[in-house]
């Protein structure tokens, strides 16, 4: 009986990798400076998912905690593909600069999109 053996190999080691969704993670007040309903503020949680590029913005669009977008991460910058939460299409992209992130995002609930603009600093 022969006795087939495979072998994973990485092509990069596991030194090199870095994971810059941890400049992201954690507690945010985010800011609509334009939109429908800016100005307003409100809490929001930037959290990791299980894909290592991915991670969930909870409470977006004043919407409370447990309103989740899932956005992908690389290096300073965030895309919110287009995707529908709880009635609502969001999408959008920003930038993480000095501990601050500007992001650019639609929400449409089906009346319309409202183009927002929000700062969110820790």
């Amino acid at each position: 009986m022969a006795v087939l053996l495979i072998t994973a190999v990485s092509c990069v080691n596991d030194s090199q990798i870095y994971d810059t969704r941890e400049l992201w993670i954690g507690s945010w007040t985010c800011s609509e400076i334009e939109g429908d309903f800016a100005p307003q503020a409100y809490p929001v949680e930037i959290v990791e998912r299980v894909v290592l590029k991915e991670v969930g913005i909870k409470g977006l669009y004043n919407q409370g905690l447990s309103f989740s977008v899932v956005a992908e991460i690389s290096g300073d910058n965030i895309v919110i593909p287009t995707q529908e939460v709880e009635g609502i299409q969001v999408a959008g992209s920003g930038n993480l600069e000095n501990e601050e992130i500007v992001l650019y995002f639609d929400a449409d609930d089906g009346s319309g999109a409202d183009k927002v603009k929000a700062m969110l600093v820790r």
